[in-house]
């Protein structure tokens, strides 16, 4: 069984999916900027990634005569819309031109915004030129953010030729945060094949299990009983629990509870199960902590429910610290970790600090309440 120390500390690293946002673990997000748009016609025409650059139908622009206009716009306001309108059109027949011009402008939350829907847009039409290019002119959170974007719009269309082409590029965390996204997007619409994909590739190093975990949370967007029952299989092959334990979190966060009954009932106990279940109890305290105390008696007793009971609570404690704490110390299902009551009471210290007191007074004499009167400065003589 996996040891209770370090099952409590800091959180779980889970596979979030954020409403179908895409495969989210620990990759920079880009912050939230007011909407641009590419022309007129851009946001009713659906993306076809499959058309190729220079498609007549698309509609184009004469390149020097654009940046002529916007040249002679001394306005700056007028200048940016008069680039927005014509946007759409100048990337369908210069994308190297636009972008150029798109960089050559002060940096501010417009700017950034459009440079994301040209990209968007250049990759649709050329996914091999636009990557190129970000990795050409961008570094850090922006290029991190940019091959992703790029990942996922190309992976739709072509997930091996996006994954072949990303794997011959110089090793680097935005070249592999790239390469982890065209696999989640990949598995999500073609799960044999890209999981298929994996096992025909040598190792990489480190990467390879990352990309594991990749191709199995895409599958569990759109199959989650075959991906479950995939990566248990891998997880138990590779002794690697946590695979099987983020693709189960997949799931849970479309269906928390038909993921915990699947569980329940497919998935004998051992450090699968235990990875699992401790996923599912951090995901109950973030969604349902009322139907996460209602699932914890159906856990075998000992560690696998000692330890999702500490993690529901300690997760839990984050968001609402006084009704944790007072299940934590009212209740008689588990046993809770030192380290999880010793969160609690964190947690309960800087939202409450009068309730802090009198619970941390009323607990048992033990480890956990000596650790917490650590946190109470001692009194001074006046």
């Amino acid at each position: 069984m996996i040891p209770r120390s370090g099952l409590i500390l800091g959180s779980l690293a889970i596979a979030l999916i954020s409403g179908g946002g895409g495969y989210l673990l620990g990759k920079s997000q880009v912050p939230s900027a007011p909407q641009a748009s590419l022309g007129s016609s851009r946001s009713e025409r659906p993306a076809d990634p499959t058309r190729p650059a220079g498609n007549t139908s698309r509609p184009r622009i004469d390149s020097k005569e654009i940046r002529s206009q916007l040249d002679a716009e001394s306005d700056p306001l007028a200048r940016f819309k008069l680039a927005a309108a014509n946007m759409e059109a100048w990337l369908n027949t210069d994308p190297k031109a636009a972008l150029a011009w798109l960089m050559s402008q002060q940096a501010t939350a417009s700017r950034a915004e459009m440079l994301r829907l040209a990209l968007q847009q250049y990759a649709e039409n050329d996914p091999r030129g636009a990557a190129d290019w970000v990795l050409k002119n961008f570094q850090g959170v922006e290029l991190n953010n940019s091959l992703i974007l790029i990942a996922e719009q190309w992976a739709q269309s072509d997930g091996q030729g996006a994954a072949d082409w990303f794997l011959k590029q110089p090793q680097g965390p935005e070249r592999d945060g790239a390469i982890e996204q065209i696999l989640f997007a990949w598995a999500s619409n073609d799960p044999s094949a890209a999981v298929d994909y994996l096992k025909s590739q040598p190792p990489l190093e480190n990467l390879t299990p990352t990309l594991q975990r990749a191709a199995l949370a895409g599958w569990a967007k759109s199959a989650p009983e075959a991906a479950a029952a995939r990566s248990l299989e891998m997880s138990k092959t590779n002794q690697d629990p946590s695979l099987f334990g983020i693709t189960l979190a997949n799931w849970a966060t479309m269906d928390l509870q038909a993921s915990s009954q699947w569980v329940l009932d497919k998935v004998p106990a051992g450090n699968e199960r235990a990875s699992a279940t401790n996923h599912l109890a951090e995901i109950y305290a973030q969604q349902s902590p009322d139907t996460g105390l209602t699932w914890l008696p159906k856990l075998t007793p000992g560690d696998e429910l000692n330890n999702a009971a500490s993690i529901l609570a300690t997760t839990w404690a984050r968001n609402d610290a006084m009704s944790a704490a007072k299940w934590a110390a009212s209740q008689k299902v588990a046993q809770l970790s030192t380290a999880s009551l010793v969160e609690i009471g964190h947690s309960l210290l800087r939202t409450d600090p009068t309730y802090f007191a009198t619970w941390s007074q009323a607990l048992p004499a033990g480890p956990a309440k000596d650790e917490i009167g650590k946190f109470i400065p001692p009194a001074t003589d006046q």
